[in-house]
C-alpha cells in the first residue's frame, strides 16, 4: 500500500479511519501500513487525541434567560433611531471587505490619470510692447481661433470684386 500522506487522493483515508468511517478491508490494510509507517501512526495517534478531547468536552449550559435577553437585544436593535442605524453601518469595521476594492479602484484611476495627463497649455507672447507678458492658451482655444480665421478668410473671398462679378453673371 502506498502511504496515504504522500498522495492527494488518499489523505482523507486516515481521517476516515480515525472517524470510524472505513470498511473492514480498508481498516485492516491501513493498520498493516501504519505498523510500518511512523508518520501515519503518529497522525493516527494525534487524531485519536483530538477525537478523545472532543468527546470529553462539555459545552457550558445555556442560562434560563438566554432567549429573553436575545429577543430583548433584537427588539432594541429594531427600534433604534435611524441615525444610530446609519452610524452603525458607517463603522470602520463594516467597511473592511470593501477596502481592497476601493484601493484597487483608486490605483486604476491614478494609473489612468498618470497615463493620460491633461492637455498641456501652450505659452505665447502676445504683447509687442511688453515681451515679458505670457498668456497661456489651451489646445482647444487654439483650434477655435484657427477655425474662426478660416471662416473670416472664406467671408473675404465672397466680398472680393471677382466674386461679386461672378455672382452678377449667374443672375
Amino acid at each position: 500500500m502506498n502511504c496515504p500522506l504522500q498522495s492527494e487522493e488518499t489523505r482523507d483515508l486516515l481521517l476516515d479511519y480515525t472517524a470510524n468511517r472505513l470498511h473492514e478491508a480498508s481498516v485492516k490494510q491501513l493498520e498493516l501500513h501504519m505498523a510500518s509507517c511512523a508518520a501515519c501512526a503518529a497522525f493516527r495517534n494525534d487524531q485519536a487525541a483530538v477525537w478523545s478531547a472532543l468527546d470529553a468536552w462539555e459545552p457550558a449550559p445555556v442560562s434560563s434567560h438566554f432567549n429573553r435577553n436575545l429577543w430583548a437585544k433584537i427588539d432594541a436593535a429594531a427600534s433604534a433611531p435611524w441615525h444610530e442605524k446609519v452610524l452603525q453601518a458607517l463603522r470602520l469595521g463594516s467597511w473592511k471587505p470593501a477596502a481592497p476594492l476601493a484601493l484597487a479602484a483608486l490605483a486604476i484611476a491614478a494609473g489612468f490619470l498618470l497615463d493620460h495627463p491633461a492637455r498641456q497649455t501652450v505659452a505665447a507672447n502676445i504683447s509687442v510692447e511688453s515681451p515679458n507678458t505670457v498668456v497661456a492658451v489651451s489646445a482647444s482655444e487654439a483650434d477655435q481661433v484657427e477655425e474662426t480665421l478660416d471662416d473670416i478668410q472664406l467671408l473675404y473671398q465672397f466680398e472680393s470684386p471677382g466674386a461679386a462679378a461672378g455672382a452678377r453673371g449667374q443672375m
